[in-house]
């Protein structure tokens, strides 16, 4: 039952810090570096790629939520069916920043930023215009990215956690 739990941890790390480690390496790059250019309105190009890259975000974030809950309750499983004798306070500390700034991007940064996206309407996709909104969403996609770049060091600090040996207690003479 041990070995099923712990390979259930490591799937959902695997899972959500690879889709972020594929986002950031691959997603991103591959839509604004290839996708975009095969428009010639760059604007277009800008806002097909801006839109990949949204989605592809909210699926993420899905992914991860639900990977983030399984995480938790597997984590308190193996520490209530005395499967660990560490503290789980570290891996549940980190997972709750990753569960807490996902959500928040998820269910409050994202959707602002698309209001922000309508409002601006075709000056949002044109490089050469600057206006509020445009301003006000570069804002909050930089908070975003930022974000995005915490949740990473945090699924990285638990798989880090959970590479560790665990300690076998010894039996005294």
């Amino acid at each position: 039952m041990r070995t099923l739990v712990r390979s259930l941890i490591l799937l959902c790390l695997v899972v959500w810090v690879g889709g972020l480690i594929f986002f950031v390496a691959v997603v991103a790059p591959v839509a604004f570096g290839t996708l975009m250019p095969m428009f010639s309105d760059s604007a277009r190009g800008l806002h097909v790629a801006g839109t990949m890259v949204r989605n592809s975000l909210l699926h993420l974030h899905d992914i991860g939520l639900v990977c983030g809950v399984i995480l938790l309750l597997l984590c308190i499983v193996e520490r209530v069916a005395h499967m660990t004798q560490r503290s789980i306070a570290p891996q549940l500390a980190l997972l709750a920043a990753m569960l807490g700034l996902t959500a928040y991007s998820q269910f409050s940064i994202i959707p602002r930023m698309e209001v922000l996206r309508i409002q601006a309407g075709p000056a949002m996709d044109d490089p050469a215009l600057n206006n509020f909104a445009k301003a006000d969403f570069n804002r909050l996609h930089n908070l975003s990215t930022k974000f995005e770049g915490v949740v990473l060091l945090c699924g990285l600090g638990l798989v880090v956690l959970y590479a560790r040996p665990e300690v076998e207690e010894t039996a005294s003479p």
